[in-house]
């Protein structure tokens, strides 16, 4: 695995880290965020930012055993949940939220990069 990999295999994991834990600690900005989305989708905000949490938690812990690991069907069902994640993600931007927050975006742009150029690498394996 080169040095590009396997800091990207971090780099991805760290940040769903960090976006599910603040998610499931109820991070000010994380439950306002949820709150938004009340106007457009019939959900109780506060368990669907809990069961966001937990996928993004879940999604980080496939990514790190992957990275630990290297097999090569677990980095597949990462990066496959994480590509879902992300297309999910910036549907919620883009149609779910009055406006868009750019640097979410601009992360989960990244995200959904990696996922693909990581999908393209273990589908060649």
């Amino acid at each position: 695995m080169t040095l590009f990999n396997k800091i990207s295999n971090l780099v991805a994991s760290g940040l769903m880290f960090f976006f599910g834990i603040s998610k499931l600690v109820g991070v000010e900005k994380s439950v306002q965020g949820f709150e938004e989305f009340r106007t457009l989708l019939p959900l109780n905000p506060t368990v669907f930012r809990i069961v966001t949490g937990t996928v993004e938690l879940i999604i980080a812990l496939l990514i790190l055993a992957y990275a630990i690991r290297n097999i090569n069907n677990l980095g597949k069902l990462a990066y496959f949940l994480l590509l879902s994640f992300m297309i999910d993600s910036l549907i919620m931007e883009f149609f779910a939220r009055p406006k868009p927050e750019v640097p979410l975006v601009i992360i989960a742009l990244v995200l959904f990069g990696f996922s693909i150029y990581k999908l393209k690498l273990l589908l060649k394996k």
